[in-house]
C-alpha cells in the first residue's frame, strides 16, 4: 500500500510541475488573478480615490468569473493532457505502475494546479479587500472560494474523462469546449424550459433536481444563499433561501458537486485500464 501510494505521490508532482510550467495554466492564472482584481478594486470614485469593495459584494461579483473561467480552465487542462499520448507516458507505463494509480496521480497533479488558480486569483483579491475594507464577510468570501474552485474541479474531472475518450488532443480540447458550452449557457435555457412547462411555479424539488444535475448552476444557487440571495435577488433569492436554506437541499447540492468530481475520474480510470495503448 505504502509502494503505491508512493507511486502516485511521484505521478502527481511530476504532472503537477508539468502543469505549472504549461503555458495554459500560466495563461488561465494570470488572466483570474488580473480580473479578480480588477473585480474587487470597484474604481474610482467622485473624490478621485480608489474604492473598493468589501467581501460580500466582491464574493457576488467574483461568483460569476470563477463559475465560468474554472471550469473552462478545468475542461480543456483535463482533456489537453489526457488526450495526447507521447513518448514520455509510454515510459511512464512501462514502469511497474498501475494504470489506476498513473490515472489518480496525474488527476491529482492537475487538480493541485487548479487549486493554485483558484488560491492566486481569489487570494490576490481577497488580500486587497482585507486591506482596504476590513475583514466583514470574509467567511462568506472563503465559502466562495471554495465552491468556485469545486466547480473547476468537477471541470478537471470531466475534461479527464474526455480525453481518456479520444485518441487526438484536437478532439479532446472540442469536446471539452463542447461541455462547457452545453453547462455553462445553454444548460439554464433548458432549465428555464422546463420549469416552464412542467414546474409548478414555486421552488420545489423540480428545481432541485435541476441544480444537482448542473455544478455550475447548483454551486451558484447555493453560494448566493449562503450570501444572502434574498436580499440580493429580491423574490427569486427568498425563494432560493426556502429551498435550499433547509439542510437537505444545501446537502443534496454539496453531494452532487462532490460526486461530479469523482464519478467521472472514476469513469476516466476504467477507460484508462482498458485501454489499448
Amino acid at each position: 500500500m505504502s509502494a503505491r501510494l508512493d507511486a502516485v505521490a511521484a505521478v502527481a508532482a511530476a504532472e503537477l510541475r508539468h502543469a505549472l510550467h504549461g503555458r495554459l495554466v500560466q495563461a488561465f492564472g494570470g488572466l483570474f488573478a488580473l480580473l479578480a482584481l480588477a473585480i474587487a478594486v470597484a474604481g474610482l470614485g467622485a473624490s478621485g480615490q480608489l474604492l473598493v469593495q468589501g467581501f460580500t459584494r466582491t464574493a457576488v461579483s467574483l461568483l460569476t468569473l470563477a463559475l465560468y473561467l474554472l471550469p473552462l480552465l478545468g475542461l480543456v487542462m483535463g482533456a489537453n493532457a489526457f488526450g495526447a499520448e507521447d513518448g514520455g507516458l509510454e515510459l511512464l507505463l512501462a514502469q511497474p505502475v498501475a494504470r489506476t494509480d498513473v490515472v489518480l496521480g496525474r488527476a491529482l497533479g492537475l487538480a493541485a494546479a487548479m487549486v493554485g488558480v483558484g488560491a492566486l486569483g481569489f487570494g490576490a483579491a481577497g488580500a486587497v479587500v482585507g486591506a482596504v475594507a476590513g475583514s466583514e464577510g470574509l467567511a462568506a468570501y472563503v465559502l466562495v472560494a471554495a465552491a468556485g474552485t469545486g466547480v473547476g474541479l468537477a471541470g478537471l474531472a470531466l475534461g479527464v474523462l474526455t480525453g481518456t475518450l479520444t485518441r487526438r488532443r484536437s478532439a479532446a480540447v472540442g469536446g471539452a469546449l463542447g461541455l462547457w458550452l452545453v453547462l455553462a449557457v445553454l444548460y439554464d435555457f433548458v432549465a428555464i424550459a422546463v420549469l416552464q412547462f412542467m414546474g409548478s411555479g414555486e421552488p420545489g424539488p423540480l428545481l432541485l433536481g435541476l441544480l444537482a444535475a448542473n455544478p455550475i448552476d447548483g454551486v451558484r444557487a447555493l453560494a448566493l444563499v449562503s450570501l444572502g440571495a434574498d436580499v440580493l435577488l429580491g423574490p427569486t433569492g427568498a425563494s432560493m433561501q426556502r429551498l435550499l436554506g433547509e439542510s437537505r437541499g444545501a446537502l443534496l447540492v454539496v453531494t452532487s458537486l462532490v460526486a461530479w468530481c469523482v464519478l467521472p475520474a472514476a469513469g476516466a480510470a476504467l477507460v484508462y485500464r482498458r485501454r489499448d495503448f
